[in-house]
């Protein structure tokens, strides 16, 4: 059954603090909004922000699939030169 609903946390642009959620339909979703909203913490008026629920641990854990990166190594540009000319035989 595919997914119609999704939970959109509302947040300060400035300090992260989650004012609340709201579960809206996929085809009513917005994410993008221009209105400033209070934050106690700031104590100003800060640029709202949207993220779906959820995002930031799916991401993380896809990171976490991929495979490492191979070690590089430190050397200095005459030094690989010299080590890339005695690898070709030159």
């Amino acid at each position: 059954m595919p997914i119609t609903e999704v939970t959109i946390l509302r947040r300060c642009g400035h300090c992260r603090h989650e004012f609340g959620e709201m579960t809206v339909k996929k085809d009513n979703m917005r994410l993008m909004v221009s209105e400033l909203v209070w934050c106690e913490p700031c104590g100003a008026e800060t640029p709202e922000i949207r993220e779906i629920a959820g995002r930031l641990s799916s991401v993380e854990s896809e990171r976490a699939s991929y495979p490492g990166n191979p070690p590089v190594l430190d050397v200095s540009a005459a030094e690989y030169r010299r080590l890339r000319e005695r690898a070709s035989g030159a």
